[in-house]
């Protein structure tokens, strides 16, 4: 139920205070095996009792817990209390993040949360950018992460209820007696259809930005590729939501802080065509025009090889053997030198009498995303793509002129 993949190998921080939507939040996290830690901030009027409650499950769960007792301190003079106790928070945070090397912060904010904080902002500025919450953000330095926005607080309930969730009503009244109580009522007595009519404003109101996402978090499911120029287009915490989506599909641990983000941003803005950018391990994020894929090899960069008669060719991907020709394949004699490289963003071909993108191809035929790096496509000495091999997996090869991919078992 999480809206975004974590990496088991990842270290997380997670803010809790025994409430409802930080004790679901843990209970999530603990089911999909993730390794967390706890940091709680016991305030002026907040209890002991769901602190050592918070305590005692984190010893449970053995889970690692960071504690900082905060109820000697006061707001500055004029200070409002909600300042003040952001202003401590985050501070404790930071200091937790880095002590433990986070890969990032969850918060426990849900769909009533995002919905309140709408309403505040159209009724107080109506000039943002962007309304409502950001499922990822950059906050101090931290990667901030809310997995939990597309769950009503009554969604929470039903969830801690069918799961045995235990927390403290208490610690929950104590939050939310410091929300904005008009706003906080108003969503709290929401139908379903006014709640949905509500979020469906907030959408028209981020119209275009909400697409995008929406279209990025679709090709990223589906193991695309990355429009570049969509990609620089999106808000600051849209472009760091992307990328958390789509780094997070790498074996690799991946952590991404605010510099990485800066130089991964200025990797899109250069004028280089083709280029690869290290992220960690054996991962790059490889450049090619305007599209931008996640490979696990630095020699995914675009190649190119040039046959100038039939004969054999051997590169560290593949083999090839056209010494007695390869009319099989379509490639004539009169096609000679034929250039043989990996296909570029804007490459088509003529399949079934439609041209078609040969990276669409690719997808289509659910190629592995390593393979589409270095798969060959074959050019006439006219610059024509004349070639393109089939993909299919567990397809048994029947030409006789000799064309041998280097793959891995799983990629057969």
């Amino acid at each position: 139920m999480l809206d975004i993949k974590l990496k088991k190998r990842a270290t997380y921080l997670v803010p809790a205070n025994f409430g409802l939507s930080s004790m679901v939040l843990l209970d999530m996290a603990l089911k999909k095996d993730i390794k967390i830690v706890v940091a709680c901030i016991k305030y002026n009027g907040s209890s002991q009792e769901d602190v050592d409650g918070l305590s005692t499950y984190c010893q449970e769960h053995n889970i690692p817990f960071r504690f900082f007792d905060a109820s000697n301190l006061s707001p500055n003079e004029g200070e409002p209390f909600a300042q003040f106790a952001r202003r401590v928070r985050y501070g404790f945070f930071e200091q937790v993040y880095r002590e433990i090397k986070a890969h990032a912060m969850l918060l426990s904010h849900c769909q009533d949360d995002l919905l309140e904080t709408y309403i505040y902002q159209r009724n107080h500025d109506r000039s943002r950018a962007k309304y409502g919450m950001s499922a990822s953000t950059i906050v101090d330095g931290m990667i901030v992460i809310r997995p939990l926005l597309s769950l009503s607080r009554p969604d929470l309930e039903d969830y801690a209820e069918e799961n045995n969730v235990i927390y403290s009503k208490q610690a929950t009244d104590y939050e939310e007696s410091h929300t904005e109580d008009e706003v906080f009522q108003k969503v709290r007595s929401l139908s379903e259809i006014d709640r949905e009519n509500l979020l469906e404003e907030m959408r028209y109101a981020n119209d275009e930005k909400i697409k995008l996402q929406k279209e990025f978090a679709e090709r990223i499911e589906e193991g695309e590729e990355l429009d570049i120029r969509a990609l620089i287009a999106l808000s600051k915490d849209g472009f760091t939501t992307a990328l958390l989506h789509f780094v997070a599909r790498s074996d690799d641990q991946i952590d991404l802080d605010k510099e990485t983000i800066a130089k991964i941003r200025e990797f899109c803005l250069s004028p280089v065509p083709n280029d690869s950018f290290h992220l960690a391990g054996n991962t790059y994020l490889t450049k090619e025009y305007d599209i931008l894929t996640l490979g696990t090899r630095y020699d995914e960069l675009p190649y190119t090889y040039v046959m100038e008669k039939p004969s054999k060719i051997d590169t560290p991907n593949f083999e090839i053997d056209f010494s007695m020709g390869a009319e099989d394949r379509g490639i004539k004699e009169e096609d000679y030198p034929i250039t043989i490289r990996s296909a570029l963003p804007y490459d088509t071909y003529v399949i079934h009498d439609y041209l078609e993108s040969v990276l669409r191809l690719y997808s289509e035929w659910k190629m592995p995303v390593r393979l589409r790096h270095i798969w060959p496509i074959f050019l006439n000495k006219n610059g024509k793509i004349i070639y393109v091999p089939r993909y299919r997996n567990g397809f048994t090869e029947e030409h006789t002129s000799v064309l041998r991919m280097k793959l891995k078992d799983d990629e057969r």
